[in-house]
């Protein structure tokens, strides 16, 4: 299960017993300090002006609204927003030089009465035109780390790392060559990587999330044109094929994700190396009915069905009519239902035949890859 769909869960399932977005603080925040009362006042008045909405909100900073995407970065983290009514608690107010930073941790209580902790995240408050505004951490946490732009990338990464030119500039030539190809506008977009994914989590102003710890693995996550990559370098070209993706094309996640792979791997491995696993899984499980795969979820915590089937059909997509006949697969439409016809459509297969075509094309690939090596 992904860390998506895993917070995902644990949110469903401890909602019910959540009442409203109540905020309340450490007995070590100074609330007799003039200033500290300010910055409260305008985090909670943030926290009850439906910040999981998308509008002109009064309490954010107005540099933040100038950038593209929404505004708090931290909304977009969790699926469903922790905004939705969880109890926060703010550990600790700090303040250096008029700034301050504010440690908050969301969570709920089990049926048994027992904390959960689902996120403690830092938000920046500071003035702006004389009024305190919040602002996201990000911008503050990235001073201390490096910075260069490469042509349509401008990559951040730890002091610890030097950057590999011939890496970064493979992936500015990808986002220039696929704008090209499939006909977008190119855009500017940022590129952070670290060797661990958390560094990146810490960054962004989060110190903890559920699913954090376990094995350190390749890990990215992209939106907002910002791309995340931990333990992947400079030219993990997946997220930043979602990034020029964008809003251009009417794609089905399965098509998005599975064009995604193909061109840019997953978890730091190529469509090959998941395909390899699938194939294994589906010879061991005859009765997994690929005429529906779309309720396939996770194969391990490294290979996801969506992007390794969804990748090989993006590969015999290409294969057959290259970027045109991807272009028009890739605005094929939202709906499963309209998945399933893009398939019959530019690969001629009808659903009741996906099952038995898509697992000997399947075989048929991983046999070749293998022979060819």
């Amino acid at each position: 299960m992904t860390y998506r769909n895993f917070i995902f869960s644990i949110l469903i399932s401890i909602y019910s017993s959540t009442f409203g977005q109540k905020v309340t603080y450490n007995a070590i925040v100074d609330t007799s300090n003039l200033e500290v009362k300010q910055v409260q006042k305008l985090f909670e008045n943030y926290i009850h002006s439906r910040p999981d909405s998308i509008y002109n909100n009064p309490y954010w900073s107005d540099s933040d609204k100038q950038k593209r995407g929404h505004f708090d970065i931290l909304f977009g983290e969790f699926q469903p927003s922790l905004y939705m009514g969880f109890p926060i608690h703010v550990l600790s107010i700090k303040s250096q030089n008029d700034t301050y930073t504010i440690k908050a941790m969301f969570s709920s209580c089990n049926q048994d009465n027992k904390p959960y902790v689902l996120a403690i995240m830092n938000f920046i408050a500071k003035k702006e035109n004389n009024e305190y505004k919040l602002f996201n951490f990000l911008n503050y946490g990235r001073e201390r780390w490096n910075k260069k732009k490469i042509g349509l990338v401008t990559f951040f990464y730890p002091l610890y790392h030097q950057l590999d030119s011939i890496k970064a500039n493979k992936l500015n030539a990808f986002s220039f060559d696929l704008c090209k190809n499939l006909n977008v506008t190119p855009t500017e977009y940022d590129y952070y990587f670290a060797d661990d994914f958390d560094e990146l989590q810490q960054l962004k102003g989060i110190d903890y999330y559920i699913g954090m710890g376990g094995e350190v693995k390749p890990t990215g996550r992209g939106g907002n044109y910002r791309a995340f990559c931990g333990g992947m370098g400079e030219n993990y070209f997946h997220e930043p094929f979602h990034i020029l993706l964008g809003s251009n094309f009417k794609c089905h996640l399965w098509a998005s994700e599975g064009a995604a792979t193909y061109f840019g791997g997953s978890r730091g491995q190529n469509l090959n190396w998941h395909l390899t696993k699938v194939n294994s899984y589906l010879k061991a499980n005859k009765n997994v009915d690929l005429s529906k795969m779309l309720i396939l979820k996770n194969l391990d915590e490294y290979t996801d069905f969506r992007y390794a089937i969804g990748g090989f059909i993006v590969k015999l997509v290409f294969d057959k009519g290259g970027w045109d006949l991807l272009k028009q697969f890739l605005n094929a439409g939202y709906s499963d239902n309209e998945y399933y016809l893009s398939i019959e459509n530019y690969l001629g297969v009808s659903r009741n035949e996906l099952n038995k075509y898509l697992r000997e094309q399947i075989t048929k690939e991983v046999t070749r890859k293998s022979t060819t090596r």
